[in-house]
């Protein structure tokens, strides 16, 4: 791709950042768009990307490629101890690289957007895990299972869900006050250790008339995390 149109591609996406985390993704405005990005053709958007979603899926490649590097590198620390990694471990590899992305407006911007599709599209529980995710996403979620036997299947699935859905809203909610540090004056590592918290709380539970899991599936050990600015 010549370096020309390869710039336009990215101003477009740069804008497209901004547009989709302020306005949504259906409802955002292509024209503001061409107008962030300089674009005085009004065509440059479907010339480049040829719709709205072949947009939106350059604005989510990015942002993995951001993610997935950190992410594989948590998983990989927990390949490297002895024993499988414990729930918070675990939970710790999947939202650290999203807190990390706080640190710059165009990882903020993409958080939002993530959280914008979760409300806009409704997306189904199976889509935390798509078929082409990352195999680190994949390792860790089988790992975590291996943790929830205690819970029927639609429990389970249920609160992985809601821990998923809550914590995307806490950062996108942190994203949203445009700033490093939160409302309520966390540091992003203190936001990661009660989202992890939580989480923990949550998934270990026993359900509605069982007996609680064994001790060693709740124990609190402190998880390495990668961070490094978007």
């Amino acid at each position: 791709m010549p370096r020309d149109a390869t710039a336009t591609r990215n101003l477009l996406i740069d804008a497209a950042e901004q547009v989709f985390a302020e306005q949504g993704i259906g409802q955002s405005n292509l024209r503001d768009i061409h107008r962030l990005a300089g674009q005085a053709n009004k065509s440059a958007l479907h010339y480049h990307f040829g719709s709205r979603d072949r947009l939106l899926d350059a604005v989510l490649e990015r942002h993995h490629a951001h993610v997935d590097p950190l992410r594989a590198a948590l998983v990989a620390r927990l390949r490297d101890t002895s024993g499988p990694p414990d729930i918070p471990a675990i939970l710790d590899a999947l939202v650290a690289p999203l807190a990390a992305q706080l640190s710059t407006p165009s990882g903020r911007n993409r958080i939002r957007i993530v959280d914008r599709m979760r409300h806009d599209r409704g997306l189904p529980a199976a889509t935390l895990i798509p078929d082409d995710a990352a195999p680190e996403l994949h390792w860790l979620f089988a790992r975590l299972n291996e943790h929830l036997t205690h819970l029927p299947p639609a429990v389970r699935e249920f609160r992985v869900l809601s821990w998923s859905a809550m914590t995307t809203g806490a950062l996108a909610d942190w994203a949203r006050s445009g700033d490093t540090s939160a409302p309520l004056g966390f540091t992003t590592d203190e936001l990661v250790v009660n989202l992890v918290a939580i989480g923990t709380a949550a998934l270990t539970a026993p359900a509605p008339g069982a007996a609680p899991p064994h001790p060693a599936n709740t124990k609190t050990t402190p998880a390495s995390r990668a961070r490094k600015s978007g």
